[in-house]
This record gives structure tokens, sequence and C-alpha cells, in this order.
């Protein structure tokens, strides 16, 4: 007899590419205020666990970043539902 995965999602391409490689450099997901606070020296307050470099975080849009959020947010609970059911509980 063969075996069939379930998969946890029924989206029409399995293979979505990662956050990562939608990036482009200048995108933002956010338009932030002007300050209305005094500004902070974050190296005084933090001092050696300031970072500078935040690494290689990704540039997308904001449409891109709740794209993402509802695509990962859908899948979690896709696969908490099938471990919820399968095991008889």
């Amino acid at each position: 007899m063969k075996h069939m995965t379930r998969k946890a999602t029924r989206h029409i391409s399995q293979n979505e590419g990662l956050i990562f490689e939608k990036s482009s450099p200048g995108k933002a997901a956010w338009k932030l205020p002007p300050l209305d606070v005094p500004d902070v020296d974050t190296n005084k307050l933090l001092g050696a666990a300031e970072r500078k470099d935040l690494g290689s975080m990704p540039e997308v849009s904001e449409l891109d970043l709740q794209l993402e959020d509802g695509r990962v947010t859908a899948y979690r609970a896709k696969i908490k539902v099938s471990f919820k059911y399968e095991g008889g509980d």
C-alpha cells in the first residue's frame, strides 16, 4: 500500500520563496512618525549590548510582510489542528 503524505496547506505552490528572497534594498514595512520624546543615547543606555548591525534582515514592503504573516499564521494553525486530531485526542 502506498503511503500518502498529507500536506499542511492546500496552497497552489508548495515551494513558495522565503521572505528573504523577496527582499529589495530600500523597501520598508513601516512609516514612523517623528519622535515626540527626547532622543536617547543607546550606547550609554545599553553599553556593550547595543547592536549596530542587525544582520541580514529582509527589506520588504508592508503588503509583503502582511501576506507572509498571514501565510505563516495559517500554516501554524493547520499544523496544530492536524496534530490535535490525528493523535486521537
